[in-house]
C-alpha cells in the first residue's frame, strides 16, 4: 500500500534540500543563493499547507493531528517495540510535522523582509521599512529553533530504524507502507478520500512546482533602489 503520495515526497526532499541549502549558504555568506533558498522553503510550505487540506488520506491534517492526550501517550511509546505498526503519521509526529512547518515558514518570513544593511536584504524588506532590523534580529533567533526542530526529526528517524526497526527513510524514498497491508477501514478511508489518484498526483506536482515559482518571484518585487 502506497501511503506517501509523490507530491508529498517530492516536497519532503525538497524541504531537505533547501534547508540545507539555506543554512549552508548563509555560513559562506553567499547571500543570493541563501535567499533562493529561503524562498523555496517559502514556497514549500505554502504547498504542504494547501496539500494537508486537499491531499490524499495521509497527508490531511485531520488524519493525524489529533488530541494532545493522544500525542503524550505517543511519545510516551516511542521507545517500546511496536508490534502492532502503525499506517502514516503517529500523533506525535503530527505535532512535530506542523512544528517543523511553522518554524521553517517562520524563518522564510523573516527573512524575506530583513534588511542588515550590510550583506543582505530581503525581497518584500520595502514593505516594511520600519522593521526590517527587527525581522533580521527574529530572523536568527529563529535559526536555533529550526536546528531543535530538524534534530528532533533526525532523532524520531534514527529511534524508529534501531528501537521499532523500521525504515521511514526509504519509506519517503517510495512511499509504500512496510507492514504488509494496512487495515481494510484505513484502506477504504483512503480511496474515499481520493487516495493517491493520478489526477490528483498530476494536481499536486502543478501545485508545488507553482507555490515554489511563485515564491521565488517575489524578487521581482524589489525595488530597483532601496
Amino acid at each position: 500500500m502506497r501511503v506517501w503520495d509523490l507530491p508529498l515526497r517530492i516536497f519532503h526532499w525538497g524541504l531537505v534540500i533547501a534547508i540545507i541549502g539555506a543554512v549552508g549558504s548563509a555560513k559562506a555568506d553567499v547571500m543570493w543563493l541563501h535567499e533562493r533558498f529561503g524562498l523555496t522553503v517559502m514556497g514549500l510550505v505554502a504547498f504542504r499547507i494547501i496539500w494537508g487540506f486537499l491531499g490524499g488520506y495521509y497527508a490531511r491534517f485531520r488524519q493525524f493531528l489529533l488530541p494532545p492526550r493522544i500525542a503524550f501517550t505517543g511519545i510516551l511509546d516511542l521507545l517500546k517495540p511496536q508490534n502492532q505498526p502503525s499506517v502514516g503519521h503517529s500523533a506525535a509526529a503530527g505535532y512535530a510535522v506542523v512544528g517543523l512547518l511553522g518554524v521553517a515558514a517562520y524563518q522564510a518570513l523573516t527573512g524575506s523582509v530583513s534588511n542588515d544593511d550590510v550583506l543582505f536584504d530581503g525581497p518584500l524588506a520595502h514593505l516594511v521599512p520600519g522593521w526590517n532590523n527587527i525581522a533580521s534580529d527574529l530572523h536568527d533567533i529563529g535559526e536555533p529553533f529550526l536546528f531543535f526542530m530538524v534534530a528532533l526529526h533526525i532523532g524520531a528517524i534514527l529511534i524508529y530504524k534501531f528501537v521499532k526497526k523500521r525504515n521511514l527513510t526509504m519509506t519517503m524514498f517510495h512511499g509504500r507502507a512496510l507492514h504488509g497491508q494496512a487495515p481494510h477501514d484505513l484502506v477504504a478511508a483512503s480511496i474515499k478520500d481520493g487516495g493517491i489518484s493520478a489526477m490528483r498526483t498530476v494536481f499536486g506536482l502543478v501545485l508545488l512546482a507553482g507555490c515554489v515559482l511563485a515564491a521565488n518571484a517575489l524578487t521581482l518585487l524589489r525595488p530597483a533602489f532601496y
